[in-house]
């Protein structure tokens, strides 16, 4: 009986681990870099390129030389929700994947939001 019981707990755990590690990579699709516009944005952060990749996302603002890594992502579905922190300002983005070349969203912070639109990089 507790042989059945300690399996029972470690293919439970197994599980788990396995949901979580799949809801946190990106369709394989959608990997590569995107550029992005944000209309509303403060000056120098209204377009980029986006970096998805398997497990994070890395953002840079055309103009500036800095890299800003997700410090956090979840995907579920075709959503794909994340933070970074841009300039010691914490971001949160969520975006919706339409399809393999089109993306939107928004962008949030404590002084304000922006609606985001991406689109594939040709490579």
């Amino acid at each position: 009986m507790k042989k059945i019981y300690i399996q029972a707990i470690l293919l439970a755990a197994i599980l788990i681990i396995g949901s979580f590690n799949a809801n946190a990579q990106i369709k394989q699709q959608c990997l590569g870099k995107w550029t992005f516009e944000t209309p509303s944005a403060p000056e120098g952060y209204t377009m980029g390129i986006i970096d998805l990749k398997k497990d994070s996302v890395i953002m840079e603002f055309t103009g500036n030389p800095s890299h800003y890594p997700s410090t956090w992502i979840k995907v579920r579905n075709d959503s794909l929700i994340y933070e970074s922190d841009i300039n010691g300002t914490l971001v949160r983005f969520s975006l919706k994947i339409i399809d393999n070349k089109t993306v939107s969203g928004e962008a949030v912070w404590s002084e304000g939001q922006t609606a985001m639109n991406l689109k594939k990089k040709e490579e």
